[in-house]
């Protein structure tokens, strides 16, 4: 699997949405998406604008308005999210669009059928995987990240 910038992007725009909104429906400027996650402000336009037109950002106009999750973030998976921005989640449909030239015959071509089962299951971990549960996964490292070891925070001993 390959993850390009607009894929990287849109997966820390949509995290951002999901850890800075929790269970309100807030909204956020594009330009504060942006800021918090170091995006350029006209790439993540068009990245927000393709995961509004598949269903996975609202967008509202006006001094008021802003972007947030079109769905609970429960119910949204990183492969709706990486399938929306790059396409195909694996690059290896030309790999087993070529015909096989293997002595067996290319039904039985067994480099075909291993790329087809890690294409599955590339798609089952990223399906498996909702937004809330890589949102809940990033609060728990920021709150580990808070916390300094003992050997660190003890006074020292002469």
């Amino acid at each position: 699997m390959k993850l390009s910038t607009r894929g990287e992007y849109g997966l820390r725009a949509m995290l951002y949405l999901a850890v800075e909104s929790g269970s309100e429906s807030r909204l956020f400027q594009a330009q504060e998406i942006s800021e918090a996650q170091d995006i350029p402000p006209h790439y993540l336009k068009q990245i927000l604008s393709r995961l509004r037109a598949a269903g996975l950002v609202r967008s509202t106009r006006g001094p008021a308005g802003g972007h947030g999750l079109a769905r609970p973030a429960a119910d949204i998976s990183v492969g709706e999210i990486i399938q929306c921005l790059e396409g195909q989640l694996t690059s290896i449909n030309a790999i087993l669009d070529m015909p096989c030239s293997i002595r067996v015959g290319p039904q039985n071509c067994a480099i075909k059928r291993f790329l087809t089962e890690v294409k599955l299951q590339v798609e089952r971990v990223l399906f498996d995987k909702s937004l809330a549960s890589l949102a809940q996964h990033q609060d728990e490292l920021v709150q580990a990240s808070l916390v300094q070891p003992a050997f660190l925070t003890a006074p020292k001993r002469d």
